[in-house]
């Protein structure tokens, strides 16, 4: 196994230091969590939306980031139920099959996103149902041009730290819109669950796992794996890594990693040293799932990759996901100040902007 290192866990053992390490308040926004989905869910509950956009043939939620994530929840969650298709577009543009049938939810947290506003206008042109979520931008204004329905929200936060806005805004919209039933007691279990979690995890709680894991995984890369629902958690927590810890980290789904990744996990020797394996499971788990996830389990041991489970009792399958939503977040903060990080700004990405403004 893996040589244990020495952390010096000082940056993320008392309130002050930590709030010292983050100048932008972070944390914060961690912590409201809950409050971002009970306002999400009662914004889209008073929102004015067409009774013709719940007359169509697949949907489809247009964003990047933090502001598609939702989206990709949302859909997990509803596999179950939904009676019609849902997408997740990550692009310029908008497949072929949307059209005058579509409803397309454009989501843009700055309503300024480059990909999105290009779907927004490929779903202008083709004449689909066009939903916009954001808090202004050229989205807001675009849409509204267009007489689109804008569902506007006022938070001010990194995209990513909007996570309960762009989940909780898809999930009212398809209620309001008769595509699932009410999800309104479904959300207050979960927010109670969340509420007890964060009780253990938060800055000031005495005994504290996710600072605890944080520490086990500082100056390593985690590789999250999921299956469905907690699939789709893998790559936030894979996101979370590279944008609040500044750090290097991957994501796989079950069951397609038993397809390839664990042949690979032998080679090359440093993966040892380097790589942390995080299992996101659920009571809930396909059972065969359950089972694979077992053996892939005995080939991480075969091959001496370390590995941790994380695992959430919740009175349904939104209590779970926000649950691990919670605690990873939190893990990855904790992350970013023990490796010397603001948690809040994306510097790289602001580069990449400015590139792209230019033209080179």
């Amino acid at each position: 196994m893996a040589v244990a290192q020495t952390v010096d866990t000082s940056a993320i053992e008392s309130v002050e230091r930590i709030r010292t390490g983050d100048p932008e308040d972070m944390l914060g926004r961690i912590k409201e969590l809950g409050k971002q989905i009970r306002d999400a869910w009662s914004i889209a509950s008073r929102a004015t939306l067409p009774p013709a956009y719940g007359d169509v043939r697949s949907i489809t939620v247009a964003g990047m980031g933090g502001s598609a994530i939702g989206g990709d929840l949302a859909a997990a969650l509803l596999a179950d139920e939904l009676k019609l298709p849902m997408f997740i577009h990550r692009d310029y543009g908008l497949p072929a099959y949307v059209g005058r049938d579509s409803l397309v939810i454009v989501s843009s947290y700055s309503g300024n996103t480059e990909e999105t506003l290009s779907s927004f206008e490929e779903a202008r042109k083709r004449g689909a149902k066009v939903l916009a979520l954001t808090t202004g931008g050229k989205l807001a204004e675009l849409a509204r041009a267009s007489n689109y329905p804008v569902i506007v929200f006022s938070y001010k936060a990194r995209p990513r730290a909007t996570l309960g806005y762009s989940l909780g805004l898809v999930l009212g919209a398809l209620s309001r819109l008769g595509f699932v039933r009410d999800l309104a007691d479904d959300i207050e279990a979960a927010l109670g669950d969340l509420a007890r979690l964060d009780e253990r995890v938060h800055e000031g709680a005495k005994t504290n796992d996710a600072k605890k894991l944080a520490a086990e995984l500082f100056g390593r890369i985690p590789f999250a794996y999921g299956a469905g629902v907690m699939g789709v958690m893998a790559r936030r927590v894979k996101g979370q890594w590279n944008e609040n810890a500044k750090n290097w980290a991957a994501f796989d789904v079950m069951s397609e990693l038993n397809h390839n990744a664990v042949v690979g996990f032998p080679h090359p020797p440093i993966a040892k040293e380097a790589v942390t394996v995080l299992f996101l499971r659920s009571d809930r788990d396909n059972p065969r799932h359950k089972v694979r996830f077992e053996v892939t389990r005995e080939l991480l041991d075969r091959a001496r990759i370390p590995h941790r489970t994380l695992q959430f009792a919740g009175r349904n399958m939104l209590s779970e996901v926000l649950q691990m939503v919670l605690f990873t977040d939190y893990v990855s903060f904790y992350v970013a100040l023990l490796n010397g990080a603001d948690p809040s700004p994306n510097d790289a990405i602001d580069y990449l902007k400015d590139r792209l403004a230019k033209g080179n």
